[in-house]
């Protein structure tokens, strides 16, 4: 039940950031380098994943947690480095000032959310497929 979850959160937060990815492209905007590596690491993340689903594999888990685990590092790092961008003279609880910040946008805030949602199924669910192994 945890790795559907995971599963569910996964797909629906890759389309989430996909729509975000294009906002900016349409925009004409820049897109951080950063951006494409946690795009990237959300599909091969979600490959290991559905990996895991189909087969059993505890390895398969473990990797697709892990590769989760990077992406949300690099999802955190984008939206630090945003909020930094747009509030140089800050130095101070930076992390929370940029969540905050981001809890203002709805497409954002529910993006945010479902890392969480998507984190900690996806965790549960590769420790208990290590006990089975």
């Amino acid at each position: 039940m945890t790795a559907t979850i995971a599963l569910a959160a996964w797909i629906l937060n890759t389309v989430i950031g996909l729509v975000m990815l294009l906002r900016l492209l349409i925009a004409r905007r820049q897109v951080p380098r950063l951006a494409y590596y946690h795009l990237i690491t959300a599909l091969v993340g979600l490959g290991f994943w559905i990996g895991f689903m189909a087969i059993g594999s505890a390895v398969l888990a473990w990797l697709g947690f892990a590769v989760l685990f990077l992406h949300n590092t690099f999802g955190d790092r984008l939206r630090v480095r945003g909020w930094q961008k747009r509030n140089p003279t800050t130095q101070r609880n930076v992390y929370l000032k940029s969540m905050m910040a981001a809890l203002r946008r709805p497409l954002t805030a529910v993006h945010a959310t479902l890392a969480g949602v998507t984190f900690f199924p996806a965790l549960f669910a590769a420790v208990f497929s290590s006990w089975g192994a």
